[in-house]
C-alpha cells in the first residue's frame, strides 16, 4: 500500500470538495477508496462528493460503508441522513439524525436538520420543536428561522398572530441597515420602468411558470425586465424563459455584496421577489435596499418580515380589509387576482368522474402532504365516518414510514385504512393524471394549495376548501370565485364535512358543475396573463411615483 499516495490523492480531493470543485474531486477520492478499501474517512468524503454532485445512489452506499467501518463519525450520520432524506427514505434519515445527536447532542445543525425531515413526513409539530431547539441554542442562524416560520403555516394550532410575529421578529434580527446610502434614478414617467425579478424559481416550477406568463406579456416600451436567477441548474425550459427578458443574470454563487453591487449598477427602479423565506431567498440582499423600491408576490405566503421591502402584492379576496397588521409590508392589492396560473408544458386531458363509471366515489388531496394538518386530519376523517363506503387518495412521499404516521393519524379519528389510498408523486404526467382517479379534491387547511389547486381546475375536478382568516388559508377562496365555483368553499368545519358528504350524495350534480372546468379557468383571471400584465405595470408605476 502507497501511504503517501494515498494520503496526496485524500489531500487533494478534500482540497478540491472544500473549494465547491466537486466532480473533479471524485476521481482522487475514488482512487482513495481503492488504495485503502477500509478507510472510513475516504469513503466519506467520497459519499459526500457524489452526493454533491446528484448521484446520491452511490452516495448513500459509500456513506453506509463508512459508518460501519466507524460508528462515530457524526458526519457520517449527518450525511447519511441527508441522502436518505433526498432519495425520499425519510423515516430512516430521522434516525441517521437521531444517532447523530446521540453522539453529538445539542447540535444546532443537526437539530435543524432533524425538523427538516420531520417536515417532510407531515409532523409540522416534531418540526416545530425541533427548530425552536436549534434556534435557543444558537439564534443566529436565518436559514433555521426561515425554516422555523415556514413550519408555522402548517400548523394547525398556531395563529396568524404568533406567525406574523415570528416574521418580524426574523426580520429584527437578520434586516440590517444598507452599508452605504444609495443614489437611485430618477424615473420620470416617459421612460420604461426597470424592473427585477428575484428567485431561485426561474425554472420550470410553479414560479417559473407563472413569471415565464408575465414576462411573455410585459409591454416593452413601459418595463423592461431584468432577471436575477439564483439557481444553477441549466435545463431546456430555462433556456427558452431567458429569451423573454432584456437580461438575466445567473447569481448563484455570488456573495450577496456583489448580488447588491450589481443590482445597483442595473439602476432598477423596483426589485420583485418570488421566493420569501423559500429555499434559495436572497433576502439578505433585499435587507440591503438594492432598489427604490422592493416588492414581494406569489412565491411566497406571508410577509418577509424585512421593512427594506416596501409592498406586498396582493388582492382584496386573499388579503381582505383587517389583515394589514399582519405584514410587515404595505399590502398592494391588485383588482382582479394576485398571481396568476402557467399550465403545464404538457398534460392529458380531464377525464369522466370515477363515480359516473361505477367506482367507489374518491375524495382527493395531491397537495405536497406537510400541509396536512391535524385539523385537517380531524375533518376529512369526519367526511369519510359519515361516508364509510368511500375513499380518500392522498399524495404521499415513496415512504412507508410516511404512510405509517398517516394511517396513525387517521386511525386515531377510527378510519378504517381500507378507504386511504397513497400515490407517490411521480413525473408530472403521472401527478396530473392522478386527478383522473378522483371525484372531489379536499384543499388542505390551514396551508391552501395555490398551484396545485390550479392544477385541480386546470384536469376539470372540483375542489372543496375552507376559508381561512389570511392569506395562506384563503388562496382557494380566489381561485374558486375565478370559475364561479363558490359553492364549493366553505365557512368552517361543520360546513365542509356537510359540503363534503352532500356532493359525495349527488355526484351526477357534481359531474355537472365540473363540466368545462379547464375552459372556465382559461377564462379566469388567473389565466388572462396578458390582463395580469397590465395592471402589474400599472401597480409598479403608482409604487414608483407613489
Amino acid at each position: 500500500m502507497d501511504t503517501d499516495s494515498f494520503d496526496e490523492q485524500l489531500r487533494e480531493g478534500e482540497e478540491r470538495l472544500a473549494r465547491g470543485q466537486a466532480a473533479e474531486a471524485v476521481s482522487c477520492l475514488q482512487r482513495c477508496v481503492e488504495l485503502r478499501p477500509d478507510d472510513a474517512r475516504a469513503r466519506l468524503s467520497l459519499g459526500q462528493v457524489l452526493s454533491e454532485i446528484g448521484r446520491d445512489a452511490e452516495a448513500l452506499g459509500q456513506l453506509e460503508q463508512a459508518i460501519a467501518l466507524d460508528a462515530s463519525q457524526v458526519r457520517g450520520h449527518i450525511r447519511l441522513g441527508n441522502v436518505l432524506r433526498a432519495l425520499s427514505r425519510t423515516g430512516e434519515a430521522v434516525e441517521a439524525y437521531g444517532r447523530a445527536l446521540e453522539l453529538r447532542p445539542a447540535d444546532p445543525f443537526i437539530l435543524s436538520n432533524l425538523g427538516n425531515a420531520w417536515l417532510d413526513l407531515g409532523e409540522s409539530g416534531r418540526a416545530i420543536d425541533c427548530y425552536r431547539q436549534s434556534l435557543a441554542i444558537y439564534p443566529d442562524a436565518p436559514a433555521a428561522h426561515s425554516n422555523l416560520i415556514f413550519a408555522l403555516q402548517y400548523d394547525s394550532g398556531i395563529s396568524r398572530e404568533e406567525i406574523a410575529t415570528a416574521h418580524r421578529e426574523w426580520g429584527e434580527r437578520f434586516g440590517c441597515e444598507p452599508a452605504e446610502p444609495a443614489e437611485w434614478p430618477e424615473y420620470d414617467g416617459q421612460r420604461p420602468l426597470r424592473v427585477g425579478f428575484l428567485s431561485a424559481d426561474f425554472r420550470y416550477h410553479p414560479v417559473g411558470r407563472m413569471a415565464s406568463a408575465v414576462w411573455q406579456h410585459l409591454d416593452r416600451e413601459g418595463v423592461t425586465p431584468i432577471v436575477y436567477d439564483n439557481s444553477s441548474d441549466e435545463t431546456p425550459t430555462k433556456q427558452r424563459y431567458r429569451g423573454l427578458v432584456e437580461s438575466w443574470h445567473n447569481i448563484a454563487g455570488q456573495s450577496d455584496a456583489e448580488v447588491v453591487q450589481l443590482m445597483r449598477s442595473d439602476r432598477l427602479d423596483v426589485l420583485l421577489d418570488f421566493s420569501g423565506h423559500t429555499s434559495g431567498n436572497r433576502l439578505a440582499v433585499l435587507a440591503q435596499k438594492p432598489a427604490p423600491v422592493q416588492a414581494t408576490l406569489f412565491g411566497y405566503p406571508n410577509t418577509t418580515g424585512l421593512s427594506a421591502v416596501d409592498y406586498r402584492i396582493t388582492d382584496a379576496v386573499a388579503d381582505p380589509a383587517g389583515t394589514e397588521s399582519l405584514y410587515v409590508e404595505r399590502l398592494y392589492r391588485l383588482h382582479r387576482t394576485a398571481w396568476v396560473y402557467g399550465p403545464p408544458d404538457i398534460s392529458p386531458e380531464p377525464g369522466t368522474l370515477p363515480s359516473l363509471e361505477g367506482k367507489p366515489f374518491t375524495f382527493g388531496c395531491l397537495n405536497n402532504p406537510a400541509k396536512i394538518s391535524e385539523a385537517a386530519v380531524r375533518a376529512w376523517s369526519e367526511i369519510l365516518q359519515a361516508c364509510p363506503e368511500f375513499r380518500l387518495l392522498l399524495l404521499v412521499r415513496n415512504d412507508p414510514a410516511h404512510e405509517g404516521l398517516l394511517l396513525e393519524k387517521f386511525g386515531r379519528h377510527d378510519v378504517d385504512e381500507s378507504q386511504l389510498i397513497f400515490a407517490a408523486k411521480g413525473p408530472e404526467p403521472v401527478y396530473l393524471e392522478l386527478h383522473n382517479k378522483i371525484d372531489l379534491m379536499l384543499d388542505p387547511f390551514p396551508y391552501n394549495g395555490g398551484v396545485t389547486t390550479g392544477d385541480c381546475l386546470w384536469m376539470g375536478t372540483p375542489i372543496l376548501t375552507l376559508a381561512g382568516d389570511s392569506y395562506v388559508s384563503r388562496q382557494g377562496v380566489g381561485l374558486l370565485a375565478g370559475v364561479g365555483l363558490e359553492e364549493f368553499v366553505a365557512a368552517n368545519r361543520e360546513d365542509l364535512v356537510a359540503k363534503a358528504v352532500g356532493w359525495a350524495a349527488a355526484p351526477g350534480r357534481l359531474a355537472e358543475r365540473a363540466a368545462g372546468l379547464r375552459e372556465r379557468f382559461q377564462a379566469s383571471p388567473q389565466m388572462d396573463h396578458a390582463g395580469y400584465a397590465r395592471e402589474l405595470e400599472s401597480a409598479l408605476r403608482e409604487m414608483v411615483t407613489a
